[in-house]
């Protein structure tokens, strides 16, 4: 008598906390539905993930939080998705987990997987060559592979004893434009002016845009006399809302420059710009693959900076400079951003267009570092390949 086979449908839970997460996430889950088109995938994430057919359990709207005095404040409720997903992890029993960055959140969630016998496959893996180098020695642990996004990270994760595969940073798929800075002017309707064009990005978190925001306007008032003919743009983040925007210049007394925000056009806007203020983050990666010359900026509260600060023996915070493991990029920490050190610093790049060149020289590096395109479907394969039923499999130690 002939065996009768069954075949059960996949199941890929995917956790990310963040809008880039979310990003990243979305591009992994369009790659498992094109090997997989009757794969289950489920967890938490945002609008991307969603569109890309993920299941959402929670979304990430009120998850996106920077620095330790903010987790704080939204600790019971992180504990709570927390406790929720690792009970869907016992009764799902999903083939592969997927965790994407979120490493505050997603690290004890690789323990939990682990022990149940669930595959984990950690992609954009906690920063631990930058701080708390001991979290790649229990991702080792926890995780049947780690998918690193830089060559040097994969290292230090292999030194650290963890199965890893350097699968490249997923902007080098989609941070790109075929547009000229002059069509990109033209395909966001700014004027035909000899002016500078100056963008603003001042993150996609809550605090970021508090903290940081106000120093940019203050800046904008202030370069404004000096080039009243400059335009200034605004790609808005996603999850963060026009009117949370309008609030900050409402509220400055200084007059200010008109803005245009724009929405769903980041790359466009980058390659308008002559000079890009950006706050340190996944942006000033996104810049050095546009290409254009920027000022990183960071400001958070002050209990959290003096822990960063405790905890990070880095001289860097920008991407950009820390992949190069030089300053090719000027960086305004904490009390160094104020409004006339922004100024200065900004007016100096747009008065010397030999300073702009020699860091787009600088940023082309940075960007052949990254990669080759394929890192999402690179890890679509890792979590197929590491799936239950895989020889891999690892089991509880």
């Amino acid at each position: 008598m002939p065996q009768t086979s069954f075949y059960r449908k996949p199941k890929i839970m995917i956790v990310a906390g963040e809008p880039s997460g979310d990003l990243h996430a979305s591009q992994v889950a369009h790659h498992l539905k094109a090997r997989c088109p009757d794969i289950t995938l489920f967890g938490m994430g945002g609008d991307r993930m969603e569109k890309a057919s993920v299941k959402l359990d929670f979304h990430i709207r009120d998850s996106a939080v920077m620095g330790f005095a903010d987790v704080i404040t939204v600790l019971p409720m992180f504990l709570r998705k927390q406790a929720y997903l690792k009970q869907r992890i016992r009764e799902e029993r999903p083939d592969a987990l997927l965790l994407v960055d979120f490493a505050e959140f997603n690290m004890p969630l690789a323990k939990f997987a682990q022990r149940q016998g669930v595959p984990v496959v950690y992609y954009i893996p906690p920063k631990a060559w930058a701080w708390r180098a001991s979290r790649a020695q229990k991702l080792a642990k926890w995780a049947n592979v780690v998918a690193a996004i830089f060559p040097f990270e994969a290292e230090f994760y292999r030194n650290a004893g963890a199965n890893t595969e350097f699968v490249g940073h997923p902007l080098v798929d989609f941070a790109q434009t075929s547009l000229s800075p002059q069509a990109a002017r033209e395909h966001l309707n700014l004027c035909e002016t000899e002016g500078p064009v100056i963008g603003l990005m001042p993150g996609s978190r809550r605090s970021e845009i508090h903290h940081i925001f106000p120093i940019m306007l203050e800046a904008a008032a202030n370069i404004a006399k000096v080039y009243p003919d400059a335009q200034w743009i605004l790609p808005l983040a996603p999850g963060i809302p026009r009117e949370r925007i309008a609030k900050y210049q409402h509220e400055l007394k200084a007059e200010l420059p008109p803005i245009k925000i724009v929405k769903d056009a980041t790359y466009p806007a980058m390659r308008a710009s002559t000079l890009l203020l950006v706050t340190s983050g996944t942006a000033t990666l996104e810049a050095a693959c546009i290409g254009t010359p920027m000022i990183i900026l960071f400001r958070t509260a002050s209990l959290n900076w003096h822990i960063v600060k405790a905890l990070t023996p880095l001289e860097r915070s920008g991407l950009p400079n820390l992949i190069a493991g030089r300053d090719i990029v000027p960086e305004l920490l904490q009390t160094e951003l104020t409004p006339t050190a922004l100024t200065e610093l900004s007016l100096d790049f747009l008065q010397n267009p030999q300073k702009r060149e020699a860091q787009r020289e600088s940023l082309q590096a940075v960007y052949a570092q990254l990669g080759t395109t394929g890192a999402a479907k690179r890890t679509a394969e890792l979590i197929l390949e590491f799936s239950n039923g895989s020889p891999n499999l690892k089991t509880d130690r």
